[in-house]
């Protein structure tokens, strides 16, 4: 299996779906994950890679990741009739699951804090 294809620095746009649902961002080194939703995963996750390619993305963990070529993309649901409070309360449910599902821990720990509260 070719890993490359899954790096976000190389991952067409044309390869993710523009409908809403959650994606993670994941930090290959330490299987770190960022979690996000969205209503057009194509577009959010194509300002994840603009921002990250101009060196201005506000988390200096995925910005590292990306510049050492291991930050993959995967999308983990598309949700294509999700409304914004729906999205939201799914990235919620899966960032409390995530000690579960992600042991090695979350990269945007400002939503785990807002989860638990």
């Amino acid at each position: 299996m070719n890993k490359k294809v899954d790096l976000l620095k190389y991952k067409k746009n044309a390869e993710l779906p523009n409908v809403a649902g959650i994606y993670i961002l994941e930090n290959e080194q330490n299987n770190k994950v960022y979690i996000g939703c969205s209503r057009d995963l194509r577009a959010r996750i194509a300002t994840h890679r603009s921002l990250l390619l101009s060196e201005k993305h506000h988390s200096k963990e995925l910005q590292a990741a990306f510049n050492r070529n291991k930050l993959s993309v995967k999308v983990l649901a598309v949700l294509p009739h999700a409304n914004e409070a729906l999205l939201k309360e799914a990235e919620l449910l899966l960032i409390q699951a995530s000690p579960h599902i992600f042991p090695k821990g979350l990269i945007n720990k400002r939503l785990l804090k807002y989860a638990i509260s």
